[in-house]
């Protein structure tokens, strides 16, 4: 009977051990990593805006916005060390997302049940994933580990060199290519949130961006073995967005907190401070631009209709931060559109666009290079869409009791803003400007980093700049660098900048 009873007792034991571990899993954690839970993971990563005042970071920097709580540094044009901020447009930190792409084709790989056709389209969105994390380091800082980037489980190199700009750019033009490709042959596969898994919509997507980075090194003739003229225009013949619903874009909803808008007011409470400026509010008055009525707030000290222009005002964003404070808040200037921070759905946050592969393409058209349709035809639907994208995003009492329809666009387009060839280079970047607020983050710095359109307001004596007549040129390194990778990282900055790792430090990409 000892026995009997000693053996019973283990039984339950052993029993009651099995059922705590259940009680103790957590049913919403999983417990085996799978190539959609990376994908999801990384995706989302990439679609990140941050909930604060930093969700205006890259606006302080092209003067649409200012913060009056405090004062930022990017509006007044002070660069420090990458992640040094709240908002860069890619932190060196992503290196660990392409870590969990590697893991995530490997994975994907292993399994033998998973179709080729879903492998192929995670092994296209790990192509992706390093074509763009790379590209958004490189457009920092220049110089950055690329190809040994990834290598420290299978060959132990923990310190890896740093890449030429040029280099890293030919590397992302050939991933951006086979990811194509892949896509092209892949299968609907899972843990996408954008696309739900479509691998038709990702290859319109991957080949849009492929003429991004093309664009944004137009002035070079070739990119180690690449031509970049030949690719921009192979590419401009592939499947790529046919409307601004497949743009690269985070959705949000008033369901689940989780998924507000960034800005809603229960997310943050910096709503009250931003101020428009003088150079973005007068810019779409000179075009009779009625976005100004989506994106804007009457001042409260004017006393003009909420339809009019007259309504609206801008700081001077070039003034002591004390100054903009003081007129802000006497009422004097324009806030944002109260559907930034009062929608809980907000609209849709847009990566990479259809509206702004139509500018790149009236880009590539005015340089000569071969494109679907002519500069002005390009022009004209990348401003059709930016205003149809704002307007289908605004609801009717956030609008002023203004309309923007086809009739309205159709004279906007033979009017002020009707293309012209001689200045067509700078209509398109102050188009790019007006089109991406509040998206496109920090894609309007490139641009006029690289092109110097639209000219943005300079004032000397306020400029913190160390070359008080230009906006910086990069960030510089983060300071783990220093420490973790120090070798490498001053043979990048000696052969780059002689040494020197500054903010006016002119990269590869400007030369």
């Amino acid at each position: 009977m000892k026995k009997i009873i000693l053996l019973l007792f283990v039984i339950l034991t052993i029993g009651s051990c099995r059922s705590m571990d259940d009680i103790n899993t957590n049913p919403d954690t999983p417990s085996t990593v799978t190539p959609a839970f990376l994908a999801t993971d990384a995706i989302l990563a990439i679609t990140k805006s941050e909930s604060s005042k930093w969700l205006f970071g890259d606006e302080y920097i092209v003067k649409t916005t200012m913060m009056t709580e405090h004062m930022e540094w990017y509006m007044y044009n002070k660069f420090e060390r990458l992640d040094a901020y709240y908002d860069n447009f890619i932190p060196y930190s992503y290196y660990s997302y392409l870590i969990n792409m590697k893991k995530m084709v490997e994975i994907a790989n292993a399994n033998e049940s998973m179709s080729e056709g879903i492998k192929h389209a995670y092994t296209a969105l790990s192509d992706f994933m390093q074509a763009y994390i790379f590209y958004g380091l490189t457009m920092e800082v220049g110089d950055i580990p690329c190809s040994e980037a990834l290598q420290g489980e299978d060959s132990g190199i923990l310190s890896p060199k740093y890449d030429t700009q040029e280099e890293v750019f030919n590397a992302v033009l050939k991933k951006l290519r086979e990811s194509s490709e892949l896509f092209s042959n892949a299968s609907t596969f899972n843990g996408d949130p954008i696309y739900n898994g479509d691998p038709a919509k990702w290859q319109k997507m991957v080949n849009t961006f492929t003429l991004r980075v093309l664009n944004m090194i137009s002035k070079k003739q070739a990119v180690g073995d690449i031509n970049v003229q030949s690719m921009f225009e192979e590419f401009a013949n592939k499947p790529l967005m046919t409307s601004e619903a497949d743009s690269f874009m985070r959705t949000y909803s008033a369901s689940k907190s989780a998924q507000w808008y960034p800005f809603y007011y229960l997310n943050q409470n910096y709503w009250m401070y931003p101020v428009m400026t003088s150079f973005f509010i007068n810019k779409m008055k000179e075009l009779n631009d009625r976005r100004i009525f989506y994106y804007c707030e009457p001042a409260t000290a004017l006393t003009a209709k909420e339809d009019s222009y007259d309504a609206y005002s801008g700081v001077d964003c070039t003034m002591t931060f004390g100054k903009i404070q003081q007129e802000y808040t006497e009422g004097l200037h324009s806030s944002i559109n109260k559907r930034y921070f009062r929608l809980a759905q907000g609209e849709p946050i847009k990566f990479i666009a259809y509206s702004e592969l139509q500018f790149i393409l009236a880009e590539a058209a005015l340089r000569g290079w071969k494109t679907p349709l002519t500069a002005k035809e390009h022009y004209d639907k990348g401003i059709r869409a930016a205003m149809m994208f704002t307007t289908n995003n605004t609801p009717e009492e956030y609008r002023h009791g203004v309309t923007i329809n086809d009739d309205y666009i159709d004279d906007y387009l033979a009017g002020p803003a009707a293309f012209d060839a001689n200045k067509g280079l700078e209509q398109i970047m102050t188009q790019k400007l007006i089109g991406s607020y509040v998206q496109l983050r920090y894609n309007s710095y490139f641009d006029y980093r690289r092109t110097g359109y639209p000219v943005l307001p300079i004032n000397t004596e306020t400029n913190m700049n160390e070359v008080t007549t230009q906006l910086p040129l990069r960030w510089m390194y983060p300071e783990d660098e220093y420490s973790q990778n120090k070798d490498n990282i001053q043979s990048a900055i000696q052969s780059q900048y002689s040494g020197e790792d500054t903010p006016n430090n002119v990269m590869w990409l400007l030369k």
